[in-house]
């Protein structure tokens, strides 16, 4: 049997008519993919939206806060706990051959699994035809290809509509380089998926950090092909990008180990995504946004508010929902971060908006600001003359 799998960084769901029928116009990959064929999955969320924890969340079919991939500058290669099984490993446990071509510069960054970025089956360069032109295809043959072009067309022509026209052209390019190569029939089964969405930086900058995990940067696309399907369907079904893993432990006939297969009608009542608003580089990177995906809500949360969109009517209400709560608390980091934020908080509370009395009994009596920052300016002239003498 071969597999091809696609991945397609950081492409957005709902901008393309093929998942989103409320989309207009098609783009130039809505054409390929209805010249593909194969069923599109509409409801396919991520369970961390970057590459570091979707693709830990793709190679281990576990979310980020089981794989080790808890934050987004934690890439495989390094924070991947090695003990998990990877979907490579499920090949390779076949005697599959393998190949796997990827940006050389994200291989260095960690893209990979440890153990699977040090195996001598890989690009040393960008070509990406002449790459796949030296594979002779197996019986047993699972080729994996990533490619990156959508994100970096973005960052060079900015994240606008402008940037996305640039983007859709400049993959679509890379795109077919692959069915130059090959045949879609050359393969038993081709997955296509990206990691996670993007926000355009006028509503990155505009709407609330709530937002970050609305179906924008959440809902990923997600495609499977079987041999000789020539026509696009819809599966309307909650799935998760952790399913590619059941779904190829199906394919290969093994006992599916954790998740929900593509290929199967059962679906999942929710998927849990975990975020953040800061994305500046940091060691101990927090945690700070937690969303419930249903196929008929989502369910933002931080630690001190909540947001609750219908997905079919658009209405959205700030309101904190106990039963989503719960299912956060179990499912994900929440409960954690809200534990401690309770407990530190009280310090705010209790002592910093505490003003009763002094231990004397005397009554304390809060000055303005005005008052403070008259005498802290005293204090920084009496500083610069001091420096002065």
């Amino acid at each position: 049997m071969r597999v091809l799998t696609i991945f397609i960084d950081m492409i957005r769901a709902n901008r393309l008519q093929t998942f989103n029928e409320k989309v207009k116009n098609l783009t130039p990959l809505d054409e390929a993919f209805k010249t593909l064929g194969g069923t599109v999955y509409t409801n396919c969320f991520t369970p961390g939206p970057d590459t570091p924890r979707g693709m830990a969340s793709y190679y281990t079919g576990l979310p980020p806060y089981l794989n080790g991939c808890t934050t987004r500058l934690k890439w495989p290669e390094y924070f991947l706990k090695p003990e998990l099984k990877t979907v490579f490993d499920l090949f390779l446990e076949k005697e599959y051959a393998l190949n796997i071509f990827s940006s050389p510069n994200e291989k260095k960054n960690g893209f990979l699994p440890k153990h699977i970025s040090q195996m001598n089956i890989h690009n040393n360069n960008y070509d990406l035809a002449a790459y796949l032109a030296n594979i002779k295809l197996k019986e047993d043959h699972f080729v994996f290809v990533s490619l990156p072009d959508y994100h970096w067309a973005f960052d060079d022509y900015g994240y606008s509509t402008k940037g996305e026209e640039k983007a859709y052209i400049e993959t679509k390019r890379s795109y077919d380089v692959i069915f130059e190569q090959f045949n879609k029939d050359d393969f038993d089964h081709i997955f296509i998926f990206s990691d996670h969405g993007f926000k355009f930086l006028a509503d990155y900058k505009m709407d609330d950090s709530l937002y970050m995990l609305d179906e924008d940067r959440t809902n990923s696309i997600m495609i499977h092909r079987e041999k000789g399907e020539n026509q696009l369907s819809k599966n309307t079904k909650l799935c998760s990008l952790c399913d590619v893993y059941a779904s190829y432990q199906e394919i290969l006939g093994d006992k599916i180990s954790h998740g929900i297969s593509l290929l199967d009608s059962q679906e999942h009542p929710f998927v849990i995504v975990e975020d953040h608003i800061s994305f500046a580089p940091q060691v101990n990177q927090n945690i700070e946004l937690w969303g419930v995906m249903k196929l008929d809500t989502i369910y933002i949360r931080t630690l001190d508010k909540a947001l609750l969109i219908n997905r079919k009517t658009s209405v959205e209400e700030m309101s904190i929902i106990e039963e989503n709560d719960k299912i956060l608390k179990e499912y994900s980091s929440f409960g954690q971060y809200l534990d401690e934020y309770k407990k530190i908080f009280l310090y705010k509370k209790n002592i910093v908006f505490d003003k009763s009395s002094f231990m004397s009994g005397k009554k304390r009596e809060e000055k303005s600001m005005i008052f403070k920052y008259y005498y802290i300016g005293i204090d920084m002239i009496k500083k610069i003359i001091k420096k002065e003498e």
